[in-house]
């Protein structure tokens, strides 16, 4: 079985006007990357037809989950299925268009980061005018996420992450968020196994509505993100392999390195100069 470089997972949900058009672009885009790749788009439960509407290519398949069950199981299951040294997962609108795959590739297999992910607050991004609802999401999405981690990471909801492959198998087994909270989830764990975070600009392309209900969403997320901290004190977050992962990898990051990074979470300290 070959051997994949890059995988994108893209969690869909009544996607059926657009996800064609979504998936030939990835096709294109990923070919024109020349690495092997593969597109898994995971259907939520949707009541259209997302899953026959999928571009048919042979390096794209189609997951379908029995019933609605959020974006987040959606990407959990997703990332479990893939089997690329680099895993992406973004927004089945392609809100950020396809420039970052390659970054991820960059800054994952080259320069050693075990996650990349898009920060609409660094200097240089272009989140455009998003709607209010948007907005309200993302500020509780961010004070919650402060309250729980110290430290300087304010944007957690950004539609476009990256995970190393093996970190992503030892990470999403731990998963337990399913809705759109989950991406605090992920980033907590990163950020407690002290792996290398590198945050990068994301330029908004496109802004499809929102489905996400702001009263009963963000209630949810309270409820969630309270659970972190309970979950790591009683250990429910243990995991062996991310441990290890980040004791084998800590003769790969030189102290020149660490003076070259700027924004960056390296070994669980913020580095302030420019890359």
């Amino acid at each position: 079985m070959e051997e994949v470089a890059l995988s994108v997972v893209i969690p869909a949900f009544n996607a059926s006007g657009f996800i064609n058009h979504t998936t030939r672009d990835l096709a294109d885009a990923l070919h024109c990357l020349g690495v092997p790749w593969e597109v898994i788009v995971v259907d939520d439960g949707s009541q259209d037809d997302t899953c026959g509407a999928v571009f048919e290519h042979p390096r794209i398949r189609v997951l379908r989950l029995a019933k609605n069950s959020g974006k987040g199981a959606a990407v959990r299951a997703g990332m479990l299925a893939a089997r690329g040294h680099v895993r992406v997962f973004t927004d089945a609108d392609l809100p950020y268009g396809t420039q970052p795959f390659a970054l991820a590739l960059e800054y994952i297999e080259r320069r050693g980061f075990h996650a990349v992910i898009g920060d609409r607050a660094l200097p240089g991004s272009e989140y455009g005018h998003s709607t209010m609802l948007r907005r309200v999401i993302s500020a509780v999405a961010s004070f919650l996420f402060r309250t729980v981690v110290t430290g300087g990471m304010y944007d957690t909801q950004c539609g476009f992450k990256a995970i190393r492959g093996d970190v992503a198998n030892a990470l999403f087994q731990l998963v337990t968020i399913k809705r759109f909270a989950f991406d605090v989830e992920i980033i907590y764990l990163l950020l407690k196994y002290n792996l290398d975070i590198k945050r990068i600009q994301v330029r908004l392309q496109h802004e499809s509505p929102s489905t996400v209900r702001v009263i009963r969403d963000t209630t949810r997320a309270i409820r969630d993100i309270a659970q972190l901290r309970w979950n790591w004190i009683h250990k429910r977050y243990d995991s062996p392999t991310l441990s290890s992962i980040f004791l084998a990898d800590i003769p790969r990051v030189s102290a020149r390195e660490l003076e070259l990074m700027s924004g960056d979470y390296r070994r669980g300290a913020s580095v302030t100069s420019n890359v």
